[in-house]
């Protein structure tokens, strides 16, 4: 017995932990084959690193018991590795069809344009039998359909209208609609291998070995993979933490952002709780660990992303509702033609009218339009399910970190609080004693003072107080840049006035730095994750498009996420999230019957990414695992692309309908024509000819369609009022 275990059952889908999965991964396509002649077997994904299988079945034929037997075998070690249909030799398979569809139509094309003579005989079969290569995948699915095996769907419809086209010599467009179709197969195999690699890599968190600490206080190097719970590893600058655990020695500067999404670098010291994955960026650690491997958090996340993706139930497009109507309707009246006036060229010339080649383009013609639209603003569409499914959108979660704010520090104000010095010059001595230091507040101060083509006196020496600030000796003088506490410690206490702005500035979400020269404290800087110029508009016009509920969601502090979210209009946030707690929300969002957008940009998104019915990736410093994980990637910073791309997946479904509009309309004058026996075959052909020429140039006018965004502005929108403040 292989110790097939039952994870859950819920309305048709059920995952299951298959251990020999996990040992032979090479194998996994041996599921597929087992269950394909299931009675009500509808889909399949396998995740052979996890061992996880999840199954879709009709409600009603959903047996539990069945599906384990079927499952429970381990094959022999005899028996060879079976691929399954997401593997790199599957998508070679679906590449040398589209390369040699799209050869093949290139010369057809190029023999038109230059108006050679038609094609010979001999020549017309080698394209017939080009067209059969390039559809074998929809030609198998149509055969599942007709052993009973599934409903007759998109599959049915593309070979009805192959066979029906090639019956009529018309291979080119047959050739046309199966290389559309294959386009679209190819990229979502592409899309499920590169995660499955980003998931992969994000497993290794970047660190293959590393320096164990023995009791007698000697460090060796050894392995990832050897280090054990209760072993103390070190962690020194710029190096990744390989284990959660908790810091015993040592101090030091974290950016968590990959794991919290908080901006800003925590300073870690003895007693701290640490995470795999994050970076010590200043300082060094010895971390006891507490978790290693699959059980750290960074393990989590890739267990919550296959497992998001399996949860994740396939979108029922406009193309799979209509194919299950039609197809089964149109073989019914050529039957019934055929039956009423027992002539088999009437019934023929019926089948030929409902010939769903017009149909068949509906889909596929207007998605390409779409995907080539939205690439030419930098917007990459992994798929028409995905296109279709944003348009449906009624919530749109948004992560606050990298997206609607720029994921780095930004001077936001600077108050004076002494006669004796300007804003300038309290900028300039901050940047002063900020010079060498690596920390982002630092680098944050400096970059503002060069922005204001200030000069940034040279201080004589320096010294970091690790989580507080920099101490600097500046023309015989003292100078202090950093946290209260750092001018606390040094004898400086900060006046009611200061006392006062520290509270107001904290109270917009932004990080204080005081400034004191000597005893005085002459300064404050006011330094925030700044908002993205627009945002406000982008949330607008999500509201205009009936995005009923619009949700702010991070790991970053309460107050912080409260300033960003009262400067965009958002009412609902969820602050202090982990990836744990990003992905509830997302189901209990699902559960409330919403179709969910999330828009993120983090290692810690990805499991909300691949769980949404729609995952959008946003920013060019997204994570690799963000990027590969979501549906839609917005490779830019500009967040308008998110409503641009909702507007233009709407106006492609409404192309797509009026599409099925002229197919049907056609269809059904012809079908009323040919049943009373007015039109021959020839005519049939030449009338679902028309229609589908006016399907292709209805779908062609989405490649100029632009979407209306809302304006922006250069530089960033304060996370407060700014018109109390002496601000530069």
């Amino acid at each position: 017995m292989s110790g097939v275990s039952v994870c859950s059952v819920a309305s048709g889908r059920a995952r299951f932990t298959v251990p020999w999965v996990r040992a032979r991964p090479g194998s996994a396509g041996l599921v597929d084959e087992r269950l394909t002649g299931l009675r009500g077997f509808r889909a399949l994904r396998i995740f052979p690193r996890t061992g996880s299988v999840v199954i879709w079945m009709t409600p009603d034929l959903l047996d539990v018991d069945r599906l384990v037997a079927a499952l429970e075998d381990a094959p022999p070690a005899s028996v060879p590795a079976k691929p399954t249909r997401s593997t790199p030799d599957s998508s070679t398979g679906e590449l040398a069809r589209l390369v040699v569809g799209g050869a093949v139509l290139v010369f057809v094309a190029l023999r038109r344009l230059l108006r050679r003579p038609r094609i010979a005989a001999g020549s017309s079969g080698l394209l017939g039998a080009i067209t059969l290569f390039t559809g074998l995948p929809f030609f198998r699915g149509a055969l599942r359909s007709l052993r009973g095996r599934s409903h007759p769907g998109t599959d049915t419809l593309v070979t009805a209208a192959t066979v029906i086209s090639l019956v009529l010599r018309e291979n080119v467009v047959a050739l046309t609609v199966l290389w559309l179709l294959n386009i679209g197969e190819f990229l979502q195999t592409l899309t499920l291998r590169r995660t499955r690699r980003a998931i992969q890599e994000l497993l290794t968190i970047g660190e293959e070995r590393v320096w164990l600490v023995r009791e007698e206080g000697v460090e060796v190097e050894v392995a990832l993979e050897d280090v054990a719970l209760d072993d103390v590893v070190a962690v020194y600058e710029h190096h990744r933490i390989p284990v959660d655990g908790q810091v015993v020695g040592g101090e030091a500067l974290v950016d968590q952002a990959a794991i919290t999404g908080e901006a800003l670098p925590v300073y870690a010291r003895a007693g701290a709780e640490v995470y795999a994955g994050t970076i010590v960026t200043s300082g060094s650690l010895t971390v006891r660990a507490t978790s290693v491997g699959a059980d750290t958090t960074v393990g989590r996340i890739i267990s919550r992303v296959e497992e998001a993706q399996s949860d994740r139930a396939p979108i029922q497009t406009v193309a799979t509702r209509f194919t299950q109507r039609f197809v089964p309707v149109s073989f019914a009246l050529a039957a019934l033609t055929y039956v009423v006036t027992r002539d088999a060229r009437r019934a023929m010339t019926m089948l030929l009218i409902a010939c769903p080649c017009a149909a068949g383009l509906a889909t596929p013609t207007a998605i390409s339009a779409a995907i080539g639209n939205g690439a030419r603003r930098g917007t990459l569409i992994k798929g028409g399910t995905h296109l279709e499914g944003i348009g449906r959108v009624t919530a749109v979660v948004f992560d606050k970190t990298g997206t609607l704010t720029f994921g780095r520090p930004l001077v936001t104000s600077v108050v004076t609080l002494s006669e004796n010095f300007t804003a300038n010059q309290v900028l300039t001595l901050a940047a002063s004693g900020e010079l060498h230091a690596r920390h982002p507040l630092a680098q944050a101060i400096v970059a503002h003072t060069e922005e204001q083509h200030l000069h940034a006196p040279i201080h004589q020496a320096c010294e970091v107080v690790l989580g507080m600030g920099m101490r600097a000796e500046l023309d015989g003088t003292r100078l202090l840049v950093g946290s209260p506490a750092l001018l606390r410690q040094h004898g400086v206490d900060l006046t009611e006035e200061a006392q006062g702005w520290t509270e107001q500035l904290r109270g917009g979400g932004e990080t204080v730095i005081c400034i004191a020269h000597d005893d005085d404290l002459i300064g404050l800087l006011g330094v925030s994750d700044a908002v993205r110029s627009g945002a406000d508009s982008v949330i607008r016009q999500l509201t205009d498009l009936g995005v009923s509920r619009l949700i702010l969601l991070t790991g970053d502090a309460p107050e912080t996420a409260q300033a960003v979210a009262d400067t965009l209009g958002i009412t609902e946030v969820h602050a202090h999230a982990l990836p744990e707690g990003k992905l509830q929300l997302i189901r209990d969002l699902q559960a409330a019957g919403h179709t969910v957008a999330m828009v993120g940009d983090g290692t810690n998104d990805a499991p909300a990414l691949a769980l949404a019915d729609v995952g959008i990736s946003m920013g060019a410093h997204s994570s690799h695992v963000a990027l590969e994980t979501a549906d839609i990637a917005l490779p830019g910073d500009d967040l308008r692309q998110v409503p641009a791309v909702v507007e233009l997946s709407r106006h492609t479904l409404r192309v797509v309908r009026q599409n099925y509009g002229l197919a049907i309309g056609v269809n059904l004058l012809g079908l009323a024509a040919g049943a009373g026996g007015s039109i021959n075959p020839v005519l049939a052909a030449l009338l679902h000819n028309t229609s589908s020429i006016a399907v292709v140039g209805n779908s062609a006018r989405l490649v100029n369609h632009t979407p209306h965004l809302p304006p922006t502005a250069d530089g960033i929108l304060a996370a407060a009022p700014l018109e109390d403040r002496r601000v530069l």
